[in-house]
């Protein structure tokens, strides 16, 4: 008897020890990883101060870790790092929103309607193939120079993927759940919103994190056509002075904006699959 009644107290030790055990490996390499990140930049950070600091390394061509740190303290203290980046954000979060999340329900809905679909194909297909740069001299033309026109452009980045993505999605939902719930007499929109959206929901959330970088893109990109503030407007300002400096502190906002973006989709992520989850 003693022996039985100790067997399932083994077992959930030995279940618990191997959880333990999988956890801190898995803490002990994504600290390995964190470590290794932050060195590969210190690494690269410093040894171009060195070369630069050395005279290895040509100061007006490339500028320097320090150089650009002054930078990003001076624009700061002074607000305008502040502005631009406001400026930049607001129209990216505005323009990805009408763009990807207008476009990921655009391509749920094409689900009604297979002629719609392929009658419309080329034609997506057309306006996926056309550069952002193109079109954003004309988008200035036509809606000013405001943010507007930001918004637009970024709208225009992000709306092919996400609706050819969500639309992909839609289509792969498993045809014998739809004859499953046709058979208990649901309706259409029934099975759109029972099924196929939630079956669709890893690649609406595969576009929107593609669509990421494809806004702040559409943002700089329209900054560089005309504005007066604006993360891009600060790189081209950099560059028509040849201030390096400028330049490489507006990439760096750039790609702290970026991985803010990243985070707040992933984050946006989590969310919808612990929802569909309950």
């Amino acid at each position: 008897m003693n022996s039985v009644s100790t067997r399932p107290t083994v077992a959930a030790t030995a279940n618990r020890s191997s959880r333990e055990t999988f956890f801190r490996s898995a803490n002990a390499r994504r600290y390995t990883l964190l470590f290794l990140q932050v060195a590969i930049v210190v690494l690269l950070l410093g040894g171009w101060e060195l070369g630069v600091r050395s005279g290895n390394i040509n100061a007006f061509l490339f500028s320097s870790p320090s150089q650009v740190w002054e930078v990003l303290v001076q624009r700061f203290q002074s607000g305008e790092m502040v502005t631009d980046v406001r400026v930049t954000a607001v129209e990216t979060l505005v323009g990805f929103a009408v763009g990807a999340i207008g476009g990921s329900i655009l391509g749920l809905l094409l689900w009604y309607s297979r002629f719609i679909s392929d009658l419309a194909a080329p034609f997506i297909a057309a306006i996926g193939s056309i550069p952002v740069l193109a079109i954003a001299p004309m988008t200035i033309i036509w809606f000013g120079t405001e943010m507007l026109s930001k918004v637009v452009i970024v709208a225009f980045s992000c709306v092919v993927v996400s609706l050819t993505t969500s639309y992909k999605g839609a289509m792969r939902t498993d045809p014998d759940l739809i004859n499953l719930l046709r058979s208990f007499n649901a309706g259409r929109g029934t099975i759109f919103f029972k099924l196929v959206v939630p079956s669709a929901m890893l690649w609406v959330l595969s576009g929107l994190r593609l669509n990421v970088g494809f806004a702040l893109v559409g943002a700089i990109v329209g900054e560089y056509i005309s504005s007066d503030s604006g993360v891009g407007h600060m790189i081209l300002l950099g560059s028509s002075n040849f201030g390096m400096n400028i330049v490489l502190a507006g990439i760096v906002l750039v790609m702290l904006m970026m991985l803010c973006f990243n985070a707040l989709v992933a984050f946006i992520e989590r969310l919808i699959l612990s929802w569909d989850r309950k």
